[in-house]
């Protein structure tokens, strides 16, 4: 082998700088590379050379809009290893993933490519036994081998075997268990049958790991690390938080560390590793590729939206674009085709129009809209309740209709409906709709009646029914954290901060004041990495004097801000993302007539107010 390399997002810096400096010193005489797929990394070793993956991947752009950053990271490895094996002085390339710490020379990495053009290793060697996680189905559903190491020869048929797994992982590099996918690893369940041999390297001295520790003894003497009695290749920490040692992975239950044990100072060696190589400073980088131009963040739905309608031919003019956003806020299948508009101020300035809005019978707002847009008319016609969940579900949380104005409260079966418009049937509906109420907007009263302590949990911990109703729904969760111990509870809570209520579409600040001003949940934010704010309904923001609703934007034109009404989007006079102002002085409606009342629901809904409207 003659070249070693990994890739990473910024974030991993540190556990990429820990890989390369334990490679140093095993073998010294391999060249070490770092393809960086966010931005670039500046290491503080002359000899990794970086390599900047958007150079070597033709469609990258585009995956980082429908790729969160495992699965990109994933995407682009045969990619890395096509570029590494086209060099002339490279024979063979070895990927590794970056939380692995390499401990002395891998002779059987080199012995197996001397006999094979593939080398993997398998997940298991023997089965797993009892319920814990991971069990011998997890595994199944993730793939026989595990691809945190892979060792390939440059030869026409391993060339040939990359072009067929970047073909696949253009669209197909997805955490999609239903489908039977799970990144770039489940695809490679078929390489023994495309090439003409493989070899499976078993010894558990190389790839051990959470998974495959189980019945086997670590031990460290005067020659180093040991497993089973063999010197100890590498080891991978996959799901290692170095600021918690005491935990091997976070994927995990089956594998405790016993204090003063050897797993426990391998541990504690590799999380000081991490530490001293910055990845205090490396976590907090934000991912590059999670923002819109306009800084707003993509969504896990979102992501899937763009990839299904790539697959199907979509160009979104390069990944994160402004025209991938504009596509993203159109309502789907939406065509804006007016018929006779309802009565009302709808020329009035904002404080008249909101309160005609709120207080006339029948409702004008639903109507507006509906008067507005075909494909409302044709997808609920006769369906007035349909209609209203719609309303306060997508169109609200995209900032184009305020539940204020539906005319009559939200009911149970509202909110569910509504709920699973938003998200689909995929998440638990009532906690759907509980995070749905606080990101559109919905009144207080609407939201479901989740916000009451657990009795027999609260107290020292802040514990409301929302927190168990996550908790019963997931078994990894009940395994991870028994609810009966206090340090559990509290890591319970931690996970909730750390990503565990995005998960679920809840966002912390929806939270009742009960919860996020209890002792142990301030001390739970201050030792967790607290998820970044999930999307909802978007507030105005700074003024101007001359806001122009039109359909869609075009150069030219009065200087002012402009609100695109086709895609709900405002732009500067020069076409530029913009933010929403929260007071204009005029309102210049340059959209057809049939359309106005529509549009001006859309602008009240996005926090927008005015003192006086015109018609162009």
């Amino acid at each position: 082998m003659d070249v070693v390399f990994t890739i990473v997002s910024r974030n991993y810096a540190a556990q990429a700088a820990t890989l390369m400096a334990s490679l140093a010193v095993a073998e010294p005489g391999v060249r070490r590379v770092v393809a960086a797929t966010d931005g670039p990394i500046h290491f503080a070793d002359p000899g990794i050379e970086v390599l900047d993956a958007s150079t070597l991947v033709p469609d990258f752009a585009a995956m980082c809009a429908w790729y969160d950053a495992l699965e990109l990271n994933t995407a682009v490895k045969p990619h890395v290893f096509r570029a590494l094996l086209a060099r002339p002085e490279t024979a063979a390339a070895v990927y590794l993933d970056p939380d692995i710490y390499v401990y002395r020379p891998l002779a059987e990495v080199r012995e197996a490519l001397a006999r094979a053009p593939l080398a993997l290793t398998p997940h298991l060697t023997r089965p797993l036994k009892g319920e814990a996680n991971p069990s011998d189905h997890v595994i199944l559903t993730s793939g026989a081998y595990n691809l945190g190491f892979m060792a390939a020869r440059d030869e026409p048929q391993i060339t040939a075997l990359l072009d067929w797994w970047a073909d696949k992982l253009r669209f197909d590099c997805r955490v999609d268990f239903a489908a039977g996918l799970f990144t770039d690893q489940k695809w490679m369940d078929l390489a023994p049958g495309f090439v003409s041999d493989l070899a499976l390297l078993r010894t558990p001295a190389l790839n051990l790991a959470y998974w495959n520790l189980e019945g086997r003894t670590l031990e460290r003497g005067g020659q180093g690390w040991r497993v089973d009695g063999e010197p100890l290749g590498f080891f991978h920490f996959s799901g290692f938080d170095p600021e918690h040692p005491d935990l091997l992975s976070k994927h995990q239950d089956r594998i405790r560390i016993a204090p003063g044990s050897a797993l426990a100072a391998l541990c504690a060696d590799y999380g000081a590793a991490l530490l001293a190589n910055g990845h205090v400073q490396a976590r907090a980088t934000p991912y590059g590729h999670n923002t819109f131009p306009s800084g707003r963040t993509v969504t896990a739905e979102q992501r899937r939206r763009m990839l299904k309608a790539a697959r199907a031919g979509e160009d979104f003019g390069g990944g994160l674009t402004d025209r991938a956003e504009a596509w993203l806020d159109a309502p789907a299948g939406a065509s804006r085709q007016p018929t006779a508009a309802p009565d009302g101020p709808w020329l009035a300035g904002s404080d008249e129009l909101a309160l005609h809005l709120i207080t006339a019978w029948p409702a004008p707002a639903p109507a507006a809209l509906l008067a507005a847009r075909h494909d409302l008319r044709a997808r609920f016609n006769g369906d007035a309740e349909g209609l209203k969940a719609w309303l306060i579900g997508p169109e609200a949380l995209a900032g184009r209709f305020d539940p204020r104005f539906l005319g009559e409260p939200v009911t149970a079966d509202m909110a569910l409906r509504a709920a699973r418009y938003a998200f689909g049937d995929a998440r638990d509906p009532d906690l759907a709709a509980y995070g749905l109420a606080g990101r559109a907007g919905w009144s207080p009263a609407a939201r479901p009646a989740l916000d009451g302590p657990v009795a027999r949990l609260a107290g020292l911990t802040p514990f409301p029914q929302v927190f168990l109703r996550i908790w019963e729904g997931r078994t990894d969760l009940q395994r991870m954290f028994p609810l009966t111990p206090l340090r559990s509870r509290f890591g319970f809570l931690r996970w909730l901060i750390g990503g565990g209520l995005a998960e679920h579409g809840i966002d912390a600040a929806d939270l009742p004041a009960a919860v996020t001003g209890h002792p142990a949940w301030r001390l739970a934010r201050l030792s967790a990495r607290p998820a970044l704010p999930l999307p909802r309904r978007p507030r105005g923001q700074g003024g101007c004097d001359l806001l122009r609703v039109v359909e869609t934007w075009t150069p030219g034109g009065d200087p002012g801000l402009v609100y695109e009404a086709a895609t709900g989007r405002f732009r500067t006079a020069d076409g530029q993302a913009a933010a929403a102002p929260a007071q204009a002085g005029r309102v210049r409606f340059e959209t057809h007539p049939g359309l106005i009342p529509a549009d001006a629901v859309a602008l009240l809904a996005q926090g927008v107010t005015w003192r006086a409207a015109e018609q162009a």
